[in-house]
């Protein structure tokens, strides 16, 4: 822990180093020293909230009291910054997590008394089970209406408008070109002869950045691969499963003799496998032949960090990377976003139940996240489809697409938006007037709105209106509808005049492509305008 107030009463307590302790013989890996820190400063933060309400309090040990329940209620408050004006938690995490902590704490109490270790040597053993007890009940029974049901709500509030951002498509192949580029060159130096420090560390992190972009991994996953693990997978494993050869493709039984495989512990101790694709692995076997000369024997990670006994900081390595690719986002691109984008894009193929529960698999989900999180983001969701089913109900058209489902339902709602977007960028809007030409001195027009005339040939007019004023001088490029245009167009849609229904951007298609040389000048969305000008009367 760092040196401050927080992490010298967490080192003075007896109770919270017991914690630590246990938590350690539970989680034995190295990665999880972090965490036990993290919870250990926890209970000392809530101790000291505890002293200043009430200094009789001394220990952890003799804060674990039913008759300081409330006390210890609102000491949480207070650590979790609780906002009594707008009733919710800024750190709603820590008020719903602590009081797994309390009651960890309390059970080891416990087993001190039974033990007679610490200040337990010389009391009641079954007056303090008899109080620890109780609290356990309290909390049980009572923490979810006095803190953790109002902290799940604020943390559930944070994520209802929260943006789903998955990483660009084109800015992927950006990174990957970089990760590439600056691999060959660390990789042709060291070929060369070049045994800097700085050429290693250079193929060494474009080698993980490959890895993790490949394998949509966590970063401490592939942080935490050894070298031993990594040598001691054989490369070629089709041999071993040769019978098992007619069930795959041609390029599959390729893939299977490329591809190196390695499994590692992911997160609540899931076996999830790694794929290391052929170039990488020439780049592995070439930084192994000068590794010696960097890492200490000492340190047994594959992705050892140069001088120390830990491994690079694979997030921060990713973070750096992005950035300098020249990607447009280069936020977007996190270990944790390029998993969300696998998840959510893999729904575009055809895959079956056994496909997604491989994939699953491979990512290190539960069937709960598999559910969750292998789908459209919610607000994509909600918003593109839901809201489909909402406008027909609205215009009462549910009973047209009856049997059909979601993905099934086209309201062609591109045509409309790009009709009224034309329209608001005063694009040209062009019709027949069946009356004589107008000018703008005999017509009623209101102020503000502009209409200009202009005859091309005898008996066709052209009128175009928009709602702002022209800037002077400005030209339109105006065509007429020919007498024979006219009288295609409105007999093919005659039944749309009578029925005065718009017609649609492939029925228009459909009509220009029986008359293509005559329609030549008009695209659909002409022709859509001329119908409804006619049953409109305009």
């Amino acid at each position: 822990m760092r040196p401050d107030k927080i992490s010298f009463v967490a080192k003075s307590d007896l109770l919270i180093c017991a914690f630590g302790s246990q938590y350690m013989k539970n989680h034995r890996e190295m990665h999880f020293v972090n965490v036990i820190s993290r919870k250990m400063r926890e209970l000392a933060k809530l101790l000291i909230e505890i002293r200043k309400k009430d200094q009789s309090v001394k220990d952890l040990l003799g804060a674990l009291n039913p008759k300081y329940y409330d006390l210890i209620v609102s000491a949480t408050k207070v650590v979790g910054k609780y906002d009594s004006e707008k009733d919710r938690f800024d750190s709603p995490t820590f008020a719903m997590n602590i009081s797994t902590s309390i009651k960890q704490c309390c059970n080891i109490a416990f087993m001190l008394a039974l033990k007679k270790q610490g200040p337990y040597m010389e009391v009641n053993t079954a007056e303090i089970e008899a109080g620890l007890k109780t609290l356990i009940h309290l909390i049980d029974s009572n923490w979810k209406y006095d803190v953790s049901s109002q902290a799940a709500s604020d943390l559930n509030k944070k994520k209802w408008n929260k943006v789903t951002i998955i990483p660009l498509a084109n800015d992927l192949k950006i990174l990957k070109k970089f990760l590439n580029k600056h691999a060959e060159e660390a990789a042709n130096k060291i070929k060369e002869g070049s045994y800097h420090l700085g050429v290693y560390i250079q193929l060494l992190e474009t080698i993980y950045c490959r890895v993790l972009l490949l394998n949509r991994r966590r970063p401490g996953e592939l942080q935490r691969i050894t070298l031993h693990d990594y040598l001691e997978n054989d490369l070629n494993t089709s041999e071993k499963y040769e019978e098992f050869d007619r069930t795959l493709s041609a390029s599959e039984r390729v893939l299977v003799k490329t591809f190196k495989r390695v499994v590692v512990r992911g997160k609540r101790g899931r076996e999830v496998p790694v794929l290391f694709s052929k170039e990488v692995q020439g780049d592995i076997k070439l930084l192994l032949t000068i590794r010696d000369k960097f890492v200490s024997t000492t340190n047994k990670l594959l992705f050892g960090n140069p001088g120390f006994e830990n491994s690079i900081y694979g997030y921060k390595v990713l973070e750096r990377y992005s950035r300098l690719s020249g990607a447009k986002n280069p936020k977007a691109i996190s270990s944790t976003r390029l998993r969300k984008h696998l998840a959510t894009l893999s729904q575009i193929f055809s895959m079956s139940e056994n496909d997604l529960e491989q994939l699953a698999t491979f990512m290190g989900h539960t069937n709960e996240v598999h559910k969750k999180s292998y789908r459209l983001p919610d607000d994509v969701y909600q918003t593109a489809k839901i809201s489909k089913l909402l406008i027909l109900m609205e215009d009462g058209k549910a009973d047209a697409y009856r049997g059909k489902g979601l993905d099934g339902i086209d309201l062609d709602l591109n045509e409309e938006l790009q009709e009224e977007e034309k329209i608001v960028n005063d694009d040209i809007l062009d019709f027949d007037l069946p009356t004589p030409q107008l000018s703008v001195e005999n017509s009623c027009v209101q102020p503000g709105i502009w209409i200009e005339n202009k005859i091309s040939e005898p008996n066709h007019q052209v009128m175009t209106i928009t709602d702002k004023r022209i800037e002077k001088g400005k030209k339109r490029n105006l065509v007429p509808w020919s007498m024979e245009q006219k009288k295609v167009v409105t007999k093919f849609f005659k039944s749309h005049i009578q029925n005065k229904k718009p017609p649609r951007k492939l029925e228009c298609e459909n009509l220009k492509g029986q008359y293509p040389e005559l329609l030549q000048n008009k695209d659909w969305l002409k022709i859509k305008v001329f119908i409804q000008n006619i049953y409109s009367k305009k």
